[in-house]
């Protein structure tokens, strides 16, 4: 039904993309004690397909730094757990045309897992084994979730181009750590929790074929 709906709007189909920049505010829920948030760096590029109606559809590949602080067990650090985020969401706009075309959107997520590693540790009494340094181990490799937000778009310099203001919490649906416990001890349920702010420019990709809706 999907693949007959896009050919059936082919006459009318605008694509776009850009640049994404913005912030991850990111932490763990599930047995998530001892765990608070940390900021770190969300940024790539997004694609966006629009109807010309209510409905559309995007997909985005960012570099999503994502992890937790950890405080507990006689010791504290950073993990960073960095990874490529490509989440493919239904967009529903609230408005048909114009200059302003805000729209709100939900979909699934997968992180692929690039890398990780504890930083700033230390012990809050005495001393131990090394706390910093990869443990690309502790964690598995891809990490399934769900996404939704809320985007404002309007016009930009060109016919045809937009800026973008994006907010959106990805909740992780999948076991975040592997066979190896981290120094924080095993977890029977850690899932990422993700809030990313992002700005965003983007650009009309291919021809431009106009509304026949009015309002």
């Amino acid at each position: 039904m999907f693949t007959v709906s896009v050919s059936a709007a082919s006459a009318q189909q605008r694509f776009s993309a850009g640049p994404r920049l913005g912030l991850n505010l990111s932490n763990y829920w599930g047995n998530s004690d001892g765990m608070s948030m940390k900021p770190g760096l969300a940024a790539g590029v997004g694609l966006m397909y629009s109807s010309l109606n209510h409905f559309g559809l995007g997909v985005d590949v960012l570099y999503s730094q994502r992890g937790a602080r950890y405080r507990g067990n006689n010791l504290e650090f950073t993990q960073r757990v960095n990874y490529l985020e490509i989440p493919v969401v239904a967009k529903y706009f609230l408005t048909l045309n114009g200059n302003f075309r805000p729209n709100v959107y939900i979909g699934p997520s997968l992180g692929v897992r690039l890398n990780a590693k504890r930083v700033n540790g230390e012990y809050l009494q005495g001393s131990g084994p090394v706390i910093n340094g990869d443990n690309n181990n502790d964690f598995n490799s891809l990490d399934l979730g769900a996404t939704g937000g809320f985007q404002l778009n309007w016009r930009g310099a060109g016919e045809r181009q937009r800026f973008l203001i994006d907010a959106r919490y990805t909740l992780g649906l999948s076991e975040v750590q592997a066979g190896l416990p981290n120094l924080w001890g095993r977890r029977n349920s850690l899932q990422n929790s993700t809030i990313t702010l992002t700005l965003g420019y983007s650009f009309g990709v291919g021809p431009e074929y106009r509304s026949r809706y009015r309002r």
